[in-house]
């Protein structure tokens, strides 16, 4: 497996987002995204053969519309905008094209920072896709690549075949060998395929969640 550097950068480091959004902020961030993705799926226009970006986009179309229609918001302690392929110029380096996210909720003040989404397919039995969920979504996390300031984060596994205890079970061994504070655990009082891994971030030492909701388009 490859490894992700540790990442330097003389740029200005945005506050926490996760923690001056609270657990309530976080908790109705990752609601709507779950809604959007009931709101995709009941549309039937995703399918097996959809690439990665593809299936973000549709998704971020119905995840704006819950989030503008319903002003969800105004229910927070300031402002967030969706935003889809979100270019992170955070920890990018010189010389380098800065990082993007596939997407996040970043704050109308740029130096707040942003709630990020990472987006990868998945399928049962394919041990590549699973590494690479790990290796170019989960570690990005955890080296500060992505979200470089806040100690909440999520991944979004797209399920295109198997089922989501299926996946779960092959990525708890991958992730495992991250050597997590807490491995891949179901959320249990979250009524959707949810689970939720700790490590420290490897940038400044910080407690880091990562969420992962698991979209299953195949039952």
């Amino acid at each position: 497996m490859s490894s992700i550097r540790n990442i330097s950068s003389s740029n200005i480091v945005p506050s926490d987002i996760a923690q001056k959004l609270g657990t309530g902020g976080v908790n109705e961030i990752i609601e709507v995204m779950w809604l959007a993705f009931h709101d995709l799926k009941e549309s039937m226009i995703i399918t097996v053969s959809d690439q990665e970006d593809a299936i973000t986009q549709e998704w971020y179309i119905k995840l704006h519309n819950r989030w503008t229609s319903e002003n969800r918001a105004a229910r927070l302690t300031f402002y967030l905008t969706p935003i889809n392929q979100y270019s992170d110029d955070t920890m990018a380096k010189s010389r380098r094209k800065s990082p993007v996210i596939d997407f996040c909720f970043r704050s109308w003040d740029k130096n707040d920072g942003y709630f990020g989404a990472e987006c990868k397919n998945l399928y049962a039995g394919n041990r590549a896709k699973t590494i690479r969920y790990v290796e170019k979504g989960v570690k990005h996390f955890v080296s500060g690549y992505y979200g470089s300031k806040s100690s909440v984060s999520a991944m979004i596994g797209y399920i295109l075949s198997g089922t989501e205890l299926e996946l779960a079970n092959e990525l708890l061994p991958i992730i495992g060998e991250m050597n997590p504070i807490q491995n891949l655990g179901r959320e249990l009082l979250v009524p959707n395929p949810q689970y939720k891994s700790i490590h420290i971030r490897t940038s400044d030492k910080q407690h880091i969640t990562v969420h992962h909701l698991l979209f299953g388009f195949t039952s």
